[in-house]
């Protein structure tokens, strides 16, 4: 036998999770108040959401019903595990609109998709909501390490303890097959069960549509607002030069590149090295978006400050739309400030505060603006 239990995801957060925690704490003290009295079954048949009868009431309160310790507590775990991301990420009004409308979607869904006998039946449960969760997630945060505990046994004989990741978008796109091909035999009387597999898929789906929808909207936000910052953006790093180069010169810059990128990930302080001697002849010379990155963040590491800040400006100038184009600005703006530039980090954090305000890095560049550097220069008065 082979169970398997995600424990905790790569991502932290910035604020604490109320709208999550409040969530929850009224699950919980629901069921702890209700849930082992006799009269629980009428609560459940007044208050469960019966597709025969459609309320968007009882939609809403069979979000805070559930049947067993066993159904609370996986539900509440994943609420837990992945809702204080997007809580964090969509902040907390938004966040719990998002919530509710994902249970609501997911009942409307599950109305449409069950086979009639079961139009009766009373659905109770957050996890229409929480797959909802699941679905935004899996489009925000794909690339999110997930961190399982797994226990295997055979008749007591054999058991191992031990934990494993796997990448968000692989395990939830998989948990969404298996519910969708579950909702399908279900729905075709092929299979029984009590579970709703149907809500489940409709929560997630949503989660999706919610999900993608944003990310869009972000990644068009992002695109204007680099266009809109471009002229400051070139007045802190100047023009991207344009170059001719021989075809001999070309060639030593290829030659340059390879050597870097053959190097770079058995050793780090070479391939600066090597990027060093490079823009000593050639001071614009750039490798791919991930290689550039991390010779700046090398650079900047070991406390070559003048080679880092040339990295991150060719960074910068060359990849203006990459996700990493706010950190480099940021790492940039901090060099500034070491080397005593004070006008260059102003501008440097200004950028990111005024053009990325998505970004990841926009309070720390804030806290840098508005707090960092007037320190330093009140003391330097």
């Amino acid at each position: 036998m082979f169970f398997f239990f995600p424990v905790r995801d790569e991502y932290g957060v910035k604020r604490f999770p109320i709208i999550v925690t409040l969530i929850i704490f009224v699950n919980c003290l629901i069921y702890f108040i209700f849930g082992f009295t006799p009269q629980y079954e009428k609560i459940v048949l007044r208050y469960g959401f019966i597709p025969a009868d459609f309320s968007f009431k009882t939609i809403i309160t069979s979000m805070f019903l559930h049947g067993g310790l066993f159904h609370l507590g996986f539900n509440m775990w994943y609420l837990w595990l992945l809702g204080d991301n997007i809580e964090d990420r969509w902040g907390r009004i938004n966040f719990l609109f998002f919530y509710l409308l994902s249970g609501i979607s997911s009942a409307i869904l599950y109305s449409i998709l069950i086979p009639p006998k079961s139009l009766n039946i009373p659905v109770i449960g957050a996890s229409g909501a929480i797959s909802g969760i699941l679905g935004a997630y899996a489009i925000l945060f794909p690339k999110s390490r997930i961190t399982f505990k797994y226990f295997a046994w055979f008749f007591l004989i054999f058991i191992r303890v031990g934990e494993f990741e796997v990448y968000s978008y692989i395990w939830l796109f998989f948990w969404f097959f298996i519910q969708g091909l579950n909702t399908l035999f279900v729905s075709m009387n092929i299979a029984q069960s009590q579970v709703a597999y149907a809500a489940h898929f409709g929560g997630f789906l949503f989660g999706v549509i919610i999900g993608l929808g944003t990310k869009l909207y972000r990644e068009a936000k992002h695109r204007e607002n680099i266009k809109l910052g471009e002229n400051m953006l070139l007045q802190l790093l100047g023009k991207k030069e344009e170059r001719l180069y021989t075809v001999g010169e070309l060639k030593e810059i290829e030659e340059i590149k390879n050597k870097i990128i053959s190097v770079i990930y058995e050793d780090r302080v070479l391939a600066t090295q090597i990027y060093n001697r490079g823009i000593e002849k050639f001071p614009d010379i750039c490798l791919n978006e991930k290689t550039q990155y991390k010779i700046a963040e090398s650079l900047y590491n070991q406390g070559d400050y003048t080679s880092a800040m040339i990295a991150y400006k060719n960074f910068i100038l060359n990849y203006p739309l990459s996700k990493l184009a706010d950190n480099a600005l940021l790492s940039f703006g901090k060099i500034c400030l070491k080397i005593g530039d004070y006008e260059k980090a102003k501008q440097a954090f200004l950028q990111i505060v005024l053009f990325y305000p998505y970004s990841d890095v926009y309070e720390e560049s804030k806290y840098y603006l508005e707090k960092e550097l007037p320190n330093i220069l009140s003391q330097k008065q």
